[in-house]
């Protein structure tokens, strides 16, 4: 039974009463399709019919679906990556599902999930903590534990630490990135300045930026700051500071540390000009690869963008600038398995393969996200970028030295949506940080104190099971 009452209602407004009748009913259909011995129907009609075995796939035929987002890159990876899994995998079909990506994408798992017909596996980014404290994900503990052919020890932490809640492992990442500098060479060498290395700091960064920022040519020091969680998380980390305490439970960016780090953002873009707010930048225009940034701290997604695009200019990448401390925010996404999966032995035997070294490999000789495996980074498969920029692609695996994961409470979305919103109204429209930071906190504190009442509630739904 789920532990709803009037009480819990008390002080939500209408749209968070809807949010809660939503959450509700897909813990009751939940609930009901994990009750059922009857397995459901599948998409294809050759599957074979595993739910009375575990999920065991022994010698029979069955299909695993999986589901992912992302582009015509992504896709090709997955294709190859699929193509190698069946010369070792002669019973085990794998349906590659490409779905929108946020916000539709979880809504899409939620619907499958209450319908008790989930993806086998699923790639999940900063929501999987959100998803595992629903109740719908596997723990991938025992499938570890039981598999001589698997550890996580060849695996870097941080990738591992980011989808390991309370405990418990529900995904195991393929591939991950940090926070990285890219700059402009051309730019330091007209302004006769030293580049940027790996111990740069903000404070040289915005001294550096005065020099290069030549508005009359459209000409900016620095990317735009606080568009997103990331931006946003390494300027805080790298002065002290962070969004929320380390148990993800009390607001902590209006910390001392946090207004001055963020009181410091806002005069970059506006009174030192330096670095553009969102109404500065030309509609359809890249400033980086136009040549109209001095230095972009951004994610390594940009090396192909760069490499594919750039030819008027030299450009390199170094670690993100530090203040009190190094910071390098990661983000990854990683490969899970549903609760409510009938092929579970055959999705491990997916989820180990797509996370392994073959798969790796694929991925390395992109020179992309890092692969999580640290031997298939170091090696030249991935560092090997021949005649290629970036000179210093190496720094990739030097930036996972201060990497941490993100700050991905059960109100992830929600929370970096208000925090965003705010950060714009600071950065973007100069707001005065002192009118925006207590009715950021309200609302914060709001979505923690709702966060806790939806764990009570599904914790309180799994002891009924």
């Amino acid at each position: 039974m789920i532990n709803f009452t009037m009480k819990n209602m008390e002080g939500l407004n209408l749209k968070k009463i809807l949010f809660y009748v939503v959450i509700c009913v897909f813990l009751v259909m939940l609930a009901a399709c994990n009750g059922s011995n009857d397995a459901s129907s599948s998409d294809n009609e050759d599957v074979t019919d595993e739910s009375n075995d575990s999920g065991s796939s022994g010698d029979e035929d069955v299909t695993i679906s999986f589901s992912f987002w992302g582009g015509d890159f992504d896709i090709q990876r997955m294709e190859a990556i699929r193509e190698e899994f069946y010369k070792v995998n002669d019973n085990i079909e794998v349906e590659l599902v490409n779905l929108p990506g946020h916000p539709d994408y979880a809504q899409a798992q939620m619907t499958r999930m209450a319908s008790g017909d989930p993806y086998d596996v699923i790639q999940m980014a900063e929501e999987s903590y959100s998803f595992a404290a629903r109740g719908v994900l596997e723990d991938l503990g025992p499938y570890i534990e039981g598999d001589d052919d698997f550890s996580l020890d060849p695996y870097y932490e941080v990738g591992i630490d980011s989808y390991t809640h309370n405990g418990t492992t529900y995904g195991i990442p393929m591939r991950l990135g940090s926070v990285m500098m890219f700059y402009n060479k051309d730019l330091f060498d007209q302004h006769g300045l030293d580049y940027p290395d790996e111990n740069t700091t903000w404070d040289e960064v915005i001294e550096a930026g005065e020099q290069i920022t030549n508005h009359d040519e459209g000409v900016f020091g620095v990317s735009p700051l606080g568009g997103w969680w990331a931006s946003i998380s390494q300027f805080l980390h790298s002065n002290g500071a962070s969004m929320l305490s380390e148990d993800y439970s009390e607001f902590t960016m209006d910390s001392p540390e946090g207004i001055e780090a963020i009181k410091l953002m806002q005069e970059i873009v506006n009174e030192r000009d330096i670095s553009p707010n969102e109404n500065q930048i030309p509609e359809g225009m890249d400033l980086w690869t136009s040549g109209n940034i001095g230095m972009l701290i951004d994610g390594p997604w940009h090396v192909l963008s760069s490499q594919a695009n750039i030819d008027s200019f030299d450009w390199d990448m170094t670690l993100a600038p530090q203040g009190a401390q190094p910071a390098s925010p990661t983000f990854s996404n990683a490969f899970h398995m549903a609760k409510g999966s009938e092929h579970k032995e055959a999705a491990w035997e997916v989820i180990k393969f797509w996370t392994g070294a073959e798969a790796q490999e694929i991925l390395a000789a992109e020179h992309g996200d890092t692969p999580t495996l640290q031997d298939v980074a170091a090696s030249d498969v991935y560092l090997d970028l021949g005649d290629l920029p970036p000179e210093n692609f190496e720094v990739m695996l030097e930036s996972l030295d201060s990497a941490y994961g993100p700050e991905a409470s059960l109100m992830w979305s929600e929370i970096n949506e208000v925090v965003q919103d705010a950060m714009s109204q600071i950065i973007n429209m100069n707001e005065p940080v002192e009118d925006i930071m207590p009715g950021l906190r309200n609302e914060v504190e709001e979505l923690l104190e709702e966060a806790e009442r939806l764990q009570e509630i599904y914790d309180g739904d799994m002891e009924d099971k």
